[in-house]
Formats: structure tokens, sequence, C-alpha cells
């Protein structure tokens, strides 16, 4: 069962915080290489309160993160916050990890594109903010937590990090040292009905999450005139333990003993020149690989375990080339990134032995131009390929060979006033989840999934458009709208054995939107501000089981709003979290997560030039959950049989930290 599990996450600090000295302005907007930015440096810098790089991000008047550090490569990886014009190179860190750890002090200027920009390698989005650093000096930053939960008798140390810039002849050295021990704890009441309505079973839950995790990286870079080049690496180990029972009052409760342990190895180096003439170059080569296991026995009101064990090692080798030519007619724009992938799995599920292994060798060449039309319009357009063999083998040996064009095609206007807007038409393939090839377990659901050695990536046709807008000089907001024609989706499909596995299942259209919103209340509140999250998504397709339906896993709407202020030694804010709603079609269930509204809170106060601390309380008003399983007989088309519910609640959580400076 999916409890409140901590959100903390390891603190690392691997982004490419290369040396460079930012070009001062005091005007709002500036047009560079065809493209519109508004610039933060200076006094204007100030503005934006904050101890790092994360917090000055998430006070940009309707701009919102957008990140994706789980797919395999670099050119789909990261997110819309550049460091230095390059993307933050790594696979085992969120960029908002990356941008908690780069601290303020180390911020020169902050550039925000809102309606096309001249960065290549994240040509996916349309707005964008590009950090511009200092070349860091010695010191250190450090940080501690602390937590009291109901899962803790006392406060006692469940964070300790620190971050050392070491410069020396030649040579900027950063290290970073990250331990966590965290652990969380919820209790439910769960019932079971008949289609008759007649209770068959109810009881209680209680649930425990214990995290350990450690990290240390290194990132280097030599002082050089023309060019720059970052080395980085890094090692991770996170142990995870799960304790979930189940008393309804027999013999033996329904007990779930879980434990997991996963290390991360990652290495890369990131070289980038530019000529007199303004051409760019850029070279990133990255190696990753990941191991796994998992050991979890199941007791199901027995005295004997049903026992399953999942050992997995992943692998990735990533070599990227980018050339800019932005002095050249259209600033043509060229480059190619090769890929290896490879994943191994041996599943022992209750003496069902099984080994696995899926690859992929994947070229994707691309070329783009962009040109001004006039004052106001600027086109931009790219054409990326992929040429990609899959190769996967268990029971039986797949092979394919796949190739795709994907066209994008952008149009930014902006009238240099209080508004602007961009238009996007592309074709896009979803990258394969390699676990969806290899057998896995959700035993607290009861649930199992054979591997697909067939699996083919979803593809989409979007046609989308995105509009900034400033009213009064105290809000603004950013609106986007996109509609998808979707084919070979993801969905929960049964072969004719009676297997259940994720497969291709057809088309569908989703239809969708997202908007953010800044309203800047400092003439009633120094400092203040209300900010605004809300996306919506709706999609369809022809289930041949049950007809038209959503599809698998969509959340039609997500929303929050935050009021904080901001000032020079202190800031404080709360943050309201609406209610959620997620369903899951599985062969024979149909399963739906609820929430309710969320409350949250934050004060930080700055006790001295080099200290600071901060208290969080999360889920204030208590959080709650609810998990409803419909069971089918065989199917969906089948006939009702029952429902399971389990009610879930997490206390509040308080947090606090000391956060300083050496």
């Amino acid at each position: 069962m999916k409890a409140y599990c901590s959100t903390m996450v390891l603190l690392g600090f691997c982004a490419n915080t290369f040396s460079i000295t930012a070009a001062a302005s005091n005007t709002k907007t500036t047009h560079q290489q065809q493209f519109a930015a508004t610039h933060y440096d200076n006094d204007n810098l100030h503005t934006l309160h904050g101890q790092n790089a994360l917090e000055k991000v998430n006070q940009l008047p309707g701009f919102t993160l957008v990140q994706s550090n789980q797919q395999r490569g670099l050119s789909a990886a990261g997110g819309n916050v550049l460091i230095n014009g390059a993307n933050a190179v790594s696979k085992s860190e969120s960029l908002s990890d990356i941008l908690r750890q780069l601290p303020s002090d180390q911020i020169a200027a902050i550039h925000l594109y809102s309606a096309g920009h001249p960065f290549s390698t994240a040509s996916q989005f349309n707005q964008l903010v590009n950090i511009i650093t200092h070349s860091p000096k010695l010191g250190a930053h450090w940080q501690a937590r602390s937590k009291l939960t109901s899962a803790y008798h006392a406060y006692r140390p469940s964070e300790l990090a620190a971050q050392i810039a070491l410069p020396s002849a030649g040579w900027q050295h950063q290290f970073n040292l990250h331990y966590q021990d965290d652990r969380s704890q919820s209790t439910s009441n769960f019932q079971e009905i008949d289609a008759f309505g007649s209770m068959l079973e109810q009881g209680h839950e209680a649930f425990f999450e214990k995290r350990n995790g450690r990290l240390l990286s290194l990132t280097s870079q030599p002082e050089l005139t023309d060019s720059r080049l970052v080395f980085s690496s890094k090692a991770v180990l996170d142990d995870f333990q799960i304790e979930q029972a189940r008393d309804n009052s027999s013999p033996f409760l329904w007990q779930l003993d879980k434990s997991e342990s996963r290390s991360e190895y990652e290495m890369t180096v990131d070289w980038q020149k530019e000529s007199r003439h303004k051409n760019q170059w850029q070279v990133i080569a990255l190696h990753n690989r990941k191991l796994e296991r998992i050991h979890s026995a199941t007791f199901d009101h027995a005295a004997v375990a049903a026992p399953y064990q999942q050992h997995k090692t992943q692998q990735e080798q990533v070599v990227q080339l980018n050339i800019t030519l932005p002095n050249t007619a259209y600033s043509p724009e060229f480059g190619i990134e090769i890929s290896r992938n490879q994943l191994d799995a041996t599943t022992n599920n209750d003496g069902d032995f099984e080994q696995a292994q899926v690859s992929e060798v994947r070229y994707q060449p691309y070329a783009a131009i962009s040109s001004e039309i006039n004052q106001q319009w600027q086109l931009y357009t790219r054409l990326n390929t992929e040429r990609t063999v899959l190769k996967s083998r268990a029971k039986q040996n797949h092979k394919a060979q796949l190739g795709f064009i994907k066209p994008l095609i952008r149009l930014s206007y902006d009238p240099q006033s209080n508004w602007d807007m961009t238009i996007t038409a592309q074709y896009q393939v979803d990258q394969l989840d390699f676990d969806d090839f290899v057998q896995s377990q959700d035993a607290e659901f009861n649930r199992a999934q054979s591997g697909n050695l067939t699996l083919r990536p979803s593809q989409f046709t979007e046609l989308a458009t995105q509009l900034n807008v400033q009213l009064f000089d105290s809000l603004f907001f950013n609106l986007n709208l996109y509609h998808q024609w979707q084919k070979d989706i993801h969905e929960f499909i049964q072969l004719p054995n009676g297997d259940t596995m994720i497969g291709n299942a057809g088309a569908a259209q989703k239809l969708g939107g997202a908007l953010s919103a800044t309203w800047d209340t400092s003439k009633w509140l120094t400092g203040s501000q209300f900010n605004l999250s809300y996306d919506f998504a709706h999609a369809r397709f022809d289930d041949p089981l049950t007809g038209s339906r959503p599809t698998d896993g969509i959340t039609p709407h997500d929303a929050s709003v935050e009021f904080r202020q901001d000032g020079s030694t202190y800031n404080w804010g709360l943050e309201l979290y609406l209610p959620l709603t997620e369903t899951n079609y599985y062969i024979d269930e149909i399963y739906t997560e609820k929430d309710q509204i969320e409350l949250s809170a934050f004060a930080e106060y700055q006790l001295s030039k080099r200290l600071r601390v901060r208290g969080a309380v999360a889920t204030l008003n208590t959080a709650k959950y609810s998990y409803v399983q419909h069971y089918f007989d065989v199917n969906r088309l089948g006939r009702y049989t029952g429902t399971r519910r389990i009610d879930e609640r997490v206390d509040p959580v308080v947090t606090l930290s000391l956060l300083g400076q050496l």
C-alpha cells in the first residue's frame, strides 16, 4: 500500500558550475540571438530572495519548473533550467536537488526566456531559465536537519550534508557529502465487502518505512580561457526497509517485510568551446551503473511466507555532440547522441525463477534552424531522428529495429509589451521503461506483472500553445494548452495464457493544460506574493473490454496555492494542496487513489551572516488517503465481485534545519 513517505531526496551537487563572468544588464528585456529574455542580475537579482538556486527560480513570476531525469540518454533528460547554458549532466539526481545545492552567493545572473530561447540542447521547452554562476571561492556550505513524527520518540538527526569548494592552482574542485536517515509511518483502517455488500474482512494496518542514504560526489574543472571542461564522479548508496501488517483478528497477521538496496555509480565529462566567431561546440560523455536488490516476504494470514527476490543491474553509456553556429544564416544547429543501455534482471517469485535481459543501442542525430521573420515573430524548426536496435530475452528472444522521424516547429510572437505567445507542433516518441520488460510484484495489493519482450514505444502528435501575460505590473501568469493524438499507448493487457503485462493498446487522444500564476501583494505586505499552480488533463481511448474510458493513471486535476513573504533576514509561507484523484485500470480491477486537502507551512530566519534556521510542518492538518479496489470476475467486462477500501492517515511531520557557511 502506498503510504505517505518522506520527500527528502539525496542532496548532491554534480551540476556544471562553470566559471563565467555575467554581462551586466539593467534593462528588463534584451534580444540575444533573436530571442527575448528577462535578466535578473545586480540589484534585480537581489529581489529574488532565497539561499539557493531552486528558491530563486521558484520565485520567477509565471515560471514553472519542468524536470525529468529518469529518461535514458541526455537529450530527453534534464529540464527547463540550464546552468551556464548547459544541462545539469546527472542521471541519478533530479534537477531540483542540483539547484537546491547551488548556493545563492555563486549566482551571478538569472536569465528567463519566455517565448523561445537559443539553447539547442533544451529545444523541447518553450519556457527556459539559464543560471550564470561565479567561480566558487574557498569555503563550505553545510546543513543539518532533524525530524519529529509519530515514527520518532524524540528529535534526532535525519539528514547531514556538506558542500566544500576547494580552489587550487588552475583548478576548481567541489565535494558533496550527504547522509540521510529518514523514517515515515502511517496507520489505516481497511474493509472488504462482496458484491451484495456483506462484510468479508475488516481491520487495522500499520506501515513503517526507513531509508538510509549516502552520497559522495566530486566535480572538478580546470580554469580555461576559451573553453569549459568539467569532470564529475558520484557514488550513491540507498537502503530501504518496509514493514507492513494488517490485523483482522485472525490467528495470523497479514504481514509484508521488504528490504531494498540500491547502489549507483556515475562519471561524466562535459567540454564546451566557443570560437572567436561565437560558434559553439559541446561534447558530453556519461557512464552510469545501477545495482538494485529487492527481497520481500509476504505472510498472507499464515505462518509460512511467499518469498520474492529480484536482482537488477542497469548500465548506460552516452556520448553527445552539439554544434551551434549563431552568426551564420538561420543560426543552424547540428548534433548527434549515441547511447547504449542494458538491464539484466534475475527474479525468483515463490519458486518461479526467471532471467531476463533487455538492451538498446540508439542513434539520435538532429538538425535545426531559426529565423527572425520580423522584430516580433521568430520561427524555430528542428528535425530529430532516431534509429534504435532493441534486443530482449527471457524464456524467448526478441529483436526489433525501430526508426522514427520527429519534427518540431515553434513559432514565437513577442510584441515587446506585457505579453507573448508561442505555438508548437511536434511529433514525439516516448521512451520505453525497461522495467516493463521483466517480472514485477506489488505485494501490497496482491498484483503481479509479467515482462513484455515485444513492447513498442508509445508515440504522439502534439499541437500546443503557450501564453505569458503580465497585468497591472503585479499579476503574472503562464498558460499552456495542448492536444495530443497518441498511438501505441501503454495499458495493462492480458495474454491468452492469462499473464498480465504492460502492452501496446491502440490509439487515444489527450488534451490538457497548465496554469501558473504569481500575484505580487507587496503593496499590502512587503515582499509577499500568492502563487497558483493548476494542471488539467483529459484523455480517452477505446478499451476493447469496456469501451471508451480515460487512459490509465491519469490525474484530471492537480492544484496548489502558496502564500509567502520574503525579507532580507527572514521568509515564511503557507502552501495548500488541493485533493488529487488517480484511477488505474487493471485486467480484473479498477483502482482509485484519492487524497484530501493538505496544508504545509515553513519559516526561516537568518541568525547571522553565515547561519540560518528553518522550521517546516508538512501535512499540518493530518494527511488522509483512500485506496479503493473494485474487483471483477475474470476481467473488467465480467461480473462485479466486491470492493476493498483502505483509509490511511499520516500525522504532521515537523522538521528543524540549521544551514550554515564556513
